[in-house]
């Protein structure tokens, strides 16, 4: 009873989820004009339309752009952006809560920023001890805005990771999978 009862309040006390996003195929857009085929970022970003849509999840989340670019164009300013925006949020809620974060980005450089955060927030001493966070990253092989796109269940995914995965974790969140960064390798077939 007293174990249920101290999960119960570890359950109540991290509720707040933190979204960085950075673009990707995931917030990609239907292109605005009407020559041309490329898509564009629109202006609210993926991860706020999937969680708006689901009023009832029982979880509160704040969401930061970052960038809003493809991938492959994702720079080292940009890393560093990402790095002083959990920085950030790690030091503002300096208590023992657990700080789930999720952080969207484009597929094909994901584990490389995965593992930069990983390498630097352990390098910065956040996490000892013991560390108080989870981070998930994820993505979408297809926009949110498209119907068969898997943009929704990743986000799920990668909230549900971050209540679940042991603290001090950064994983990728991808098709059901969540595992951690240290452990990915990309798939360059599919």
């Amino acid at each position: 009873f007293v174990l249920l009862l101290l999960l119960l309040l570890i359950i109540m006390n991290c509720h707040d989820v933190y979204v960085f996003t950075l673009g990707g195929t995931i917030d990609k857009d239907y292109p605005k004009v009407t020559s041309g085929y490329a898509f564009e970022f629109g202006d609210e970003s993926a991860a706020q339309r999937i969680l708006e849509g689901h009023p009832n999840l029982g979880i509160s989340y704040k969401i930061k752009s970052v960038c809003q670019k493809d991938s492959l164009e994702i720079t080292a300013d940009d890393r560093h952006r990402l790095l002083c925006g959990i920085n950030h949020t790690l030091d503002f809620r300096k208590n023992s809560e657990l700080l789930r974060i999720v952080v969207t980005h484009g597929t094909d450089t994901m584990i490389e920023t995965a593992m930069f955060i990983k390498k630097k927030i352990e390098a910065e001493d956040y996490g000892n001890p013991p560390p108080r966070y989870v981070i998930a990253f994820t993505g979408a092989t297809k926009p949110e805005r498209f119907v068969d796109s898997d943009a929704s269940f990743n986000v799920g995914c990668a909230v549900a990771a971050t209540a679940c995965c042991e603290p001090g974790s950064v994983v990728v969140c991808m098709n059901g999978n969540v595992i951690p960064v240290q452990e990915c390798l990309r798939d360059e077939e599919s």
